[in-house]
């Protein structure tokens, strides 16, 4: 073998670690069921359907690996920014993508919504090697603003569904009256603050009040995110965690034609951004350094009702 082609395949050999693992992407998905269930007195929850969601947020070390298997020989949809906590090298005009130490399991932030709807076509294809542009999402329509397809496999919940997994408890399960808690913690008192890996109930991780007499005076910042999934006792009725706080979350749902909802509040945030009553919005080209966001997806097939005569 010349020298060559001895250096042609180490090339090939290297550049093939850099671009990282071509296989499907494995999230902790919960089911969402008790379909057809009414509306919360805001006018949201209602789900026709039973579905399911991601119990915990993406994080950091997942979207990583996104970044390694669609953006590894360019970023042309600007996917990465430093402030995801993933640090990004270059070796022969291939990138490598790595979260930063200690980061793995923290919810992804600083991303746009288009950078989650490219995340969700990526998913719909199976990770790996999937596409971006087409799957839930055409993205050469509309881009920030496109409708979810009909044939959507993963997709990012629209407001009903992320409402209905945060806040709703039917009363025959133990829930409310009305079938909805003010938090998603299953509670209509303010969630308390603790350390990550508190088992307890009613936990979550958000800026808290200063004053001794309110969770005896911590104060948490935005350089205080946890790890995703911190608190397990602190699970919505469906076994969602963290949709209070830690980080804000994409939603697909449009607001003033132009906007992409975002509810759950973050580490940087009060207490009153948990609230079922409360959501913000901006432009499907904004990032922030404290939102971030989770999928949903069609019930498996061996999951349906009546899967085996379908």
């Amino acid at each position: 073998m010349s020298l060559r082609t001895r250096m042609s395949l180490m090339a090939m050999l290297g550049l093939s670690a850099l671009a990282g693992p071509a296989h499907a992407l494995e999230l902790e998905w919960v089911t969402v069921g008790d379909p057809g269930n009414k509306p919360d007195k805001t006018g949201h929850g209602a789900v026709a359907y039973a579905f399911q969601i991601s119990k915990l947020e993406i994080t950091v070390a997942q979207y990583a690996e996104f970044l390694n298997a669609v953006a590894a020989k360019g970023d042309r949809h600007v996917l990465w920014n430093a402030g995801q906590k993933i640090g990004r090298t270059a070796n022969a005009g291939v990138f490598r993508h790595a979260p930063e130490a200690g980061r793995e399991r923290e919810p992804v932030m600083a991303v746009t919504f288009l950078n989650a709807m490219r995340f969700a076509n990526w998913m719909h294809h199976g990770g790996g090697q999937g596409d971006t542009e087409t799957g839930a999402y055409q993205m050469a329509g509309k881009g920030g603003l496109a409708s979810r397809e009909a044939g959507a496999a993963v997709w990012i919940p629209d407001e009903d569904e992320w409402y209905k997994a945060a806040y709703h408890q039917p009363e025959s399960a133990g829930g409310p009256r009305g079938g909805y808690w003010s938090y998603p913690t299953r509670s209509d008192a303010a969630p308390k603050l603790a350390q990550t890996g508190d088992p307890g109930p009613n936990l979550a991780n958000y800026l808290a009040d200063p004053t001794p007499q309110v969770n005896g005076g911590i104060l948490r910042g935005f350089h205080d995110v946890m790890p995703a999934g911190s608190f397990p006792g602190s699970a919505s009725h469906y076994g969602t965690l963290d949709q209070a706080g830690n980080a804000w979350e994409w939603i697909e749902s449009t607001v003033f034609d132009t906007q992409r909802v975002i509810r759950g509040g973050s580490m940087c945030g009060t207490r009153e951004k948990l609230l079922s009553t409360v959501r913000t919005s901006a432009s499907p080209t904004k990032l922030y350094p404290d939102t971030g966001f989770r999928l949903a997806r069609a019930m498996p097939k061996a999951e349906r009702p009546n899967s085996k005569q379908r």
